[in-house]
């Protein structure tokens, strides 16, 4: 697990990324990913996805890192890429036939970018979950769902959520690792074809879920016995402050954004 990052995990550095704070950002990622759904401009996604590769590489990532961590997400993008290939806007003109399939020019244009956009929001949520640690990002949300609690919305327990869901996911995911290991040494051979691997899967996912069970239940006993009452008010030991580089990087960010966003839908 040392040497990939999953989307949760932290990822600790003393890079500038690092040290912005974590309303900034998130402001920034929701901004970003808001803007990118009334779009589909293929350059407007291009140029965000250069955008969040150069910040992570100011982060401290390098680019082996974000290659080896965005490698699962490619058959996401390239089954978003099938579909709107073979379904999507049948009406258009035809580009060229494979096998018999007609691709328009219009399923290709949302082929290209429905896939960018996903890779957009892999690469926002890399962003914030390997810059942020996961008790900032969830007292940043908190911090935004204070003025909710008016109208009955728990903000300290959906903080609690989120925290401890981006907390165990690194933790699950070694888990599974470390299973899978103990599954081989026992002789449990996981290559074959799609469904042989399928079936071995069960050797997986039972031990898995029992230990996610056993860590939920040591965990709601160590939450109860700190004292922690769902609904109540909660006290934060870090504050944070706001410095003129998170202004300058909100600020900038946003208006370089909003600017792309007009520019590519002229």
């Amino acid at each position: 697990m040392s040497s990939r990052y999953l989307i949760g995990q932290y990822h600790p550095s003393e890079s500038w990324g690092h040290r912005l704070d974590p309303r900034g950002k998130l402001w920034l990622a929701v901004f970003l990913m808001v803007i990118s759904v009334f779009t589909s401009s293929a350059l407007f996604y291009v140029c965000l996805i250069a955008g969040l590769i150069i910040l992570l590489l100011i982060s401290d990532i390098s680019p082996a890192m974000i290659a080896r961590n965005i490698r699962p997400f490619i058959i996401l993008v390239a089954v978003t890429a099938i579909y709107h290939l073979l379904f999507s806007a049948r009406n258009t003109d035809t580009w060229f036939t494979i096998w018999g399939f007609r691709l328009t020019e219009g399923g290709i244009n949302l082929a290209l970018s429905f896939s960018l956009r996903v890779l957009v929001f892999v690469g926002v949520a890399f962003f914030i979950s390997l810059t942020t640690m996961p008790a900032d990002l969830a007292q940043a949300m908190v911090g935004w769902l204070k003025p909710l609690r008016r109208i009955g919305v728990p903000a300290e327990d959906i903080g609690l959520i989120i925290f401890i869901a981006m907390r165990f996911i690194p933790v699950l995911a070694e888990e599974f690792d470390t299973i899978k290991k103990a599954q081989q040494v026992r002789g449990v051979d996981f290559a074959g074809g799609l469904i042989n691997r399928a079936r071995k899967m069960v050797y997986l996912l039972i031990p898995v879920f029992q230990s996610a069970i056993r860590r939920a239940d040591d965990l709601a006993i160590a939450i109860e016995a700190r004292g922690y009452v769902s609904g109540q008010a909660r006290s934060s030991y870090m504050q944070f402050k706001w410095r003129a580089a998170d202004i300058v990087f909100l600020v900038t960010g946003t208006m370089a954004v909003t600017a792309l966003f007009i520019l590519t839908r002229i």
